[in-house]
């Protein structure tokens, strides 16, 4: 039975956590891009009933933009993490990694912007999951 190391687990924990990471921008993306269809026809429609208010489309304007920050969150951690992200596709400095996405949770938090905080704080919970679990 072959032993496998401590730090092995981890890296392969870790590149799991980074394609949920990298699946779940794409999902966003995908959303992004039916919301915003969805949009143009209610503009459509608002356009051709003569501007009639009760038609006016701002209720996918508001889940695009809800989705638009979702998925700008995701993009900034993506980059965060393919910061510790080494040549070999390893992340060899992942306690620093947790620091600096913990230090940005706070700093979302600190200037109230409690959903980006949430949304860091899930990925945050996780990634202290994986360290907790192996070292």
């Amino acid at each position: 039975m072959a032993i496998i190391s401590k730090s092995t687990e981890v890296q392969e924990e870790l590149n799991v956590l980074y394609d949920s990471l990298l699946d779940r921008r794409s999902f966003l993306q995908n959303e992004l891009k039916a919301l915003r269809e969805k949009f143009n026809k209610e503009c459509d429609t608002y356009i051709s009933s003569g501007y009639d208010a009760a038609k006016a489309p701002t209720i996918y304007n508001k889940l695009h933009h809800q989705k638009f920050v979702e998925y700008d969150m995701y993009c900034y951690i993506i980059d965060i993490v393919n910061d510790f992200r080494d040549i070999y596709g390893n992340f060899p400095e992942y306690v620093e990694m947790y620091d600096t996405l913990y230090s940005s949770m706070i700093q979302f938090a600190d200037e109230e912007y409690y959903e980006c905080a949430a949304i860091v704080k899930i990925w945050v919970d996780r990634l202290y999951t994986i360290i907790v679990n192996k070292d």
